[in-house]
């Protein structure tokens, strides 16, 4: 009996983590600096800035500190940049579904397809 409830109470506590929760950060008042630490220490997290055009809308997305964490997952990386308080365009990467040559048109889209 004392098994079962040790193993219940596990469970429980086991279920209450989320697993690969991820960090979501508005960065409009955030270095560039500040950003690349993040994404360093966490290894992605989403990014939120007002959508450069002043429409007020809000943009994110899921960034990464570096192109393995996407090829970990079968993606790829690509280089983006968003706004933040000291520059206009900080230098950062995001994850695209599948294989690097899914972005070339001649590559075969049946194939691609599959990924998104």
């Amino acid at each position: 009996m004392m098994k079962l409830l040790i193993a219940s109470t596990v469970i429980a506590a086991a279920s209450a983590i989320p697993a690969n929760a991820i960090e979501r950060y508005n960065i409009q008042d955030l270095t560039c600096n500040q950003v690349h630490a993040i994404l360093n220490q966490q290894g992605a997290a989403i990014l939120r800035y007002p959508a450069p055009n002043g429409s007020g809308r809000t943009l994110y997305d899921r960034y990464v500190r570096d192109p393995v964490v996407c090829v970990g997952q079968g993606d790829h990386a690509i280089e983006r940049t968003v706004p933040v308080r000291d520059t206009k365009a900080c230098p950062t990467f995001s994850c695209k579904p599948g294989p690097k040559e899914c972005d070339d048109d001649d590559f075969g889209m049946l194939f691609c397809n599959s990924w998104n």
